[in-house]
C-alpha cells in the first residue's frame, strides 16, 4: 500500500512540473513527454490530472502514438532518496497499454485520495516508462510533496 500512495503523490506532485490547464489551486495539469529510447519508433506522453475530488485524488492517462504495435507495461521508478533519479528505486507497474496496428494506444490508472495520505514533506524523483515491443521513458522529475 505505501508504494501506491507514494506513486501517487509523486505523479500529483508532478503535475507542476509542466504547462497545462489548472486543475486546483496548487496543482496543474502535466503533460510529459515519453521519449523513444534507442531505434523505437513514435512517442507518447504521460498526463497527470489533478482531481484532489473525493473518489479520484489523481488520474493519470499514458498515450503511444505511431510506435510499435502490440503490448506494453507502464510503470514508475520512484527514487525515495535522490533528487536525480539515482540509487535504488521503488518500481511500480501501474496499467497494461496495447496499441493497435498503427501503434496508438491509450492506457489509464486512478488515485483515491487514501492513496496519496501521508506524504507530505517528501521530496523525490521519478521517471515513467512504457516497455514491450519497443521502450519509451520520461525525464527525471523531481517532486516536492507539500
Amino acid at each position: 500500500m505505501y508504494r501506491v500512495i507514494l506513486f501517487a503523490a509523486v505523479a500529483i506532485a508532478a503535475l507542476g512540473l509542466a504547462a497545462g490547464a489548472s486543475g486546483d489551486r496548487v496543482y496543474h495539469t502535466a503533460r510529459i513527454p515519453l521519449l523513444p529510447v534507442g531505434s523505437a519508433p513514435g512517442g507518447g506522453k504521460v498526463i497527470n490530472i489533478h482531481a484532489n475530488g473525493p473518489r479520484v485524488f489523481a488520474h493519470e492517462v499514458y498515450l503511444l502514438k505511431h510506435a510499435a504495435p502490440g503490448t506494453y507495461q507502464v510503470g514508475i521508478h520512484i527514487f525515495t532518496t535522490s533528487q536525480t533519479c539515482s540509487g535504488s528505486t521503488l518500481d511500480l507497474t501501474t496499467a497494461t497499454l496495447r496499441t493497435n496496428g498503427v501503434g496508438n494506444g491509450r492506457a489509464d490508472h486512478k488515485f483515491t485520495p487514501a492513496d496519496a495520505s501521508g506524504l507530505r514533506g517528501h521530496t523525490v524523483s521519478a521517471i515513467w516508462t512504457v516497455d514491450g515491443p519497443a521502450h519509451y521513458s520520461t525525464h527525471c522529475s523531481v517532486v516536492t510533496l507539500d
